[in-house]
Order: structure tokens, then sequence, then C-alpha cells
């Protein structure tokens, strides 16, 4: 059998600008660095993996944010951290930074015993999800893998260049 590693992923963005606001926020306290910079791409890299934002001139995604009633947001990227307070502190870090969680810090033992995550949306309504296993040691429920159930205390404050204000609670 021949084994394959994940390389890039390559996404659509409607603004160069706002996705590097966005995605340097995010990415690059990850241990991310922009390689590339253009008018009709970004490149991020952590040496492994490489994340691509393309401008799209005619998108061919049609992509709807989510509102916070989904039973389920199957479409994401999701990103490993070492404990779920590595998981609190950067949703802090970049809440500092004005870009707000969808789904704010919380366990989820319907996912996995110790499972942990936050979630943001960025401009293009990609959601981005921060993890880590630990914690306490609910009962393990099957799930399909890529899901995500319905938040207990969903925020919704949209990622965006720099704005005002602070994010409801």
């Amino acid at each position: 059998m021949v084994r394959g590693a994940l390389h890039h992923v390559s996404l659509e963005v409607s603004d160069i600008a706002r996705a590097r606001f966005f995605y340097d926020r995010f990415l690059l306290p990850l241990g991310y660095r922009r390689f590339a910079t253009d008018p009709t791409y970004l490149g991020y890299t952590d040496g492994a993996l490489t994340l691509w934002l393309l401008k799209s001139h005619r998108p061919r995604v049609h992509r709807k944010a989510p509102d916070g009633d989904e039973e389920v947001i199957a479409e994401h990227l999701a990103f490993r951290l070492p404990s779920p307070s590595a998981v609190t502190a950067r949703e802090a870090e970049l809440t500092r930074a004005e870009i707000y969680p969808f789904f704010r810090g919380e366990e989820h033992p319907e996912f996995s015993a110790g499972y942990f995550s936050a979630s943001w949306v960025d401009p293009d309504g990609i959601v981005l999800e921060l993890y880590a296993m630990g914690g306490t040691r609910a009962s393990r429920r099957s799930r399909t893998p890529g899901t995500r159930a319905r938040a207990a205390r969903p925020t919704r404050k949209r990622a965006r260049a720099p704005r005002r204000g602070r994010a409801s609670r």
C-alpha cells in the first residue's frame, strides 16, 4: 500500500487584504509563516502543510457562513493544539486582535472524551477550528468524522479588517 500525506490546501477568497488580516492573526501564532504574498494569492506553511488562499474572480464556491443553528458544520479546517488551555489562550489572543470566535471554547464529549474546541469564521465563510484532546473523561459516542454539533453558547462576530467594539458574550 502506498501512503500519502496531505501537503497543501487551496481555498478561494474574495479579498486578499481581508484574508491576510485574518490569516496572519490566526496562523502565524500557530507556527505558520506567510511565504508568498501577491495581489491574487497568499501562501502560508508550517513546513509540512501549505495553505494557499487564491483570489477568486468569479467564485466557483458560494459558501454560506454558519448562523449558529446548524446541527453540524462538516466543512472546516481544524488545527490541533497541545491542550485545552492553549485553545483558551489563543481564543483570548484572537479576541484581543478583534478576531472573534463563532463558537467559544468548550468541551464536546459528544465528539470524543476530552475534546475541547473553539471555532472562527473567516471573511469568506470558511470555518477554522482550534481543538485539543484532554480534560475530563466523558463517555465516548460515535460520530461521523468532520462533523460539529450545535454550539451551546454561540457568539457571532464576523472577522473583518480592523473594527471597533467588543465581542458579545
